[in-house]
């Protein structure tokens, strides 16, 4: 699949730049090994569930989240539970290899403080689900298929994705603490997949790009609930081919 998008004018991973990638994890003396790590492990998978499950359209909200979304009444999908940020980190990071368990658990606390920017510039609700839902899917998306998600876009996919969080009979049974964790590993794992992608622009390596995309695809599929080459993400949002 080859997906074609405009010059972002603001690039989803615009923060990621002026962020702590190059200048701080890539210059520790176990780079090499960091270039290369292994995709995040799929902890999250027995969170994760369909969002548009049998569905040949993904539900749209007509425009994108504003910070006013926040002050009118609307069911809520915001992470409930108490903070976690270390605690889910070292989860991801403890089912990889031990020699990259101490820096991944580092790089996964960072992913999550950009992220956390993300919303702020975009004027997202905090804390929202569907915030980290989006950043897993959009991250995963640009892995997949090598390609840049401007931020309009990825706004765009908010709502969608808190649609179908509303819609799901599996996320009103999640209790604070799992809303908490699929917030805060899904914003880690889509935040750490836009930062893979520029470390392999950087410092490319075939076999390594082949396995992230591998793990990209898996992860849209499972939650999407389909092929992730079904998948586009453009100006309209999220939409099936």
């Amino acid at each position: 699949m080859h997906a074609h998008h405009r010059t972002p004018r603001h690039p989803f991973h615009a923060l990621l730049l002026a962020s702590f990638l190059i200048t701080t994890t890539l210059a520790t003396p176990t780079a090499q090994a960091f270039d290369f790590a292994p995709p995040p492990p799929p902890v999250y998978q027995g969170l994760i569930f369909p969002l548009f499950p049998n569905g040949k359209t993904i539900p749209f909200s007509g425009r994108r989240s504003t910070s006013s979304d926040s002050k009118t009444s609307r069911p809520d999908t915001r992470a409930t539970g108490k903070a976690q940020v270390q605690q889910n980190a070292l989860a991801l990071a403890a089912r990889l290899p031990n020699n990259y368990r101490a820096q991944m658990k580092d790089v996964y606390v960072q992913s999550f403080d950009v992220f956390t920017q993300v919303e702020q510039k975009l004027k997202l609700q905090r804390e929202d689900v569907a915030n980290g839902l989006a950043a897993f899917i959009v991250g995963n998306y640009m892995v997949a298929n090598n390609v840049e998600v401007p931020d309009e876009d990825f706004a765009r996919v908010v709502p969608q994705v808190r649609n179908g969080l509303l819609a799901s009979k599996r996320f009103q049974t999640l209790s604070p603490d799992q809303r908490r964790q699929l917030y805060e590993q899904t914003a880690m794992v889509g935040t750490f997949m836009v930062i893979a992608r520029m470390a392999f622009r950087k410092t490319p390596n075939p076999q390594a790009e082949a396995s992230f995309r591998e793990t990209a695809r898996a992860n849209l599929a499972a939650v999407l609930d389909r092929q992730a080459d079904q998948l586009r993400v453009d100006s309209e949002g999220l939409h099936f081919r």
